[in-house]
């Protein structure tokens, strides 16, 4: 069921991109996770080419997220597929980034645009002085490789400053908003 399922998915966020940029609202980008079985698909590049063509969205707003686990199946094909839809115009992301085994050289090969940082490193900064330097190393690695770094989980402010003193470009997390519905969301947007 994931890849009916998944394809829904990605054209009901698609849409949902569509219709708040019709109403006004600021939102740059719109990230939507993928499957690795999702990324095994056939037809996977002709499929969301053609869900962006119908829905109308310019691919450059939609960054596509991927596990690390995906990375570490990295295989010439799955490669190939990454470019191809890179070039169709897609940001491609590394979700939960440090929890698996990602090779370094892995890294420099992949057409990447960002890194999220899994939460799990983020949780104890800036107090556990351990997560303090491997949340700093992937800052660094991810700068000097011109990668966007998102944070997840920031629940505090000192987190916030942390990351903001160390160079991460995003953080997401509980210190600025829970998940909630369409609607909510389109009122907070409004809020703030």
């Amino acid at each position: 069921m994931i890849i009916p399922l998944g394809e829904w998915i990605f054209t009901e966020a698609c849409q949902a991109f569509v219709e708040w940029q019709k109403e006004g609202l600021a939102i740059d980008t719109i990230a939507i996770n993928l499957s690795s079985i999702q990324f095994r698909q056939e037809n996977l590049v002709s499929t969301l080419q053609s869900i962006i063509t119908k829905v109308g969205i310019d691919a450059r707003c939609v960054e596509i997220e991927i596990t690390e686990r995906y990375i570490m199946e990295s295989t010439e094909q799955n490669m190939t597929l990454l470019e191809e839809l890179r070039n169709i115009g897609f940001k491609i992301s590394i979700d939960d980034f440090g929890t698996g085994y990602s090779s370094m050289s892995y890294l420099k090969m992949l057409p990447l645009d960002t890194l999220k940082i899994d939460k799990s490193f983020i949780d104890d900064i800036p107090y556990d002085l351990n997560d303090v330097a491997i949340t700093q190393a992937i800052l660094a690695l991810a700068k000097s490789l011109n990668f966007h770094v998102v944070a997840e989980g920031i629940e505090n402010k000192e987190q916030e400053d942390f990351l903001l003193a160390n160079g991460c470009d995003t953080a997401q997390g509980y210190l600025f908003a829970k998940p909630m519905s369409a609607t909510s969301f389109k009122a907070f947007l409004h809020q703030n």
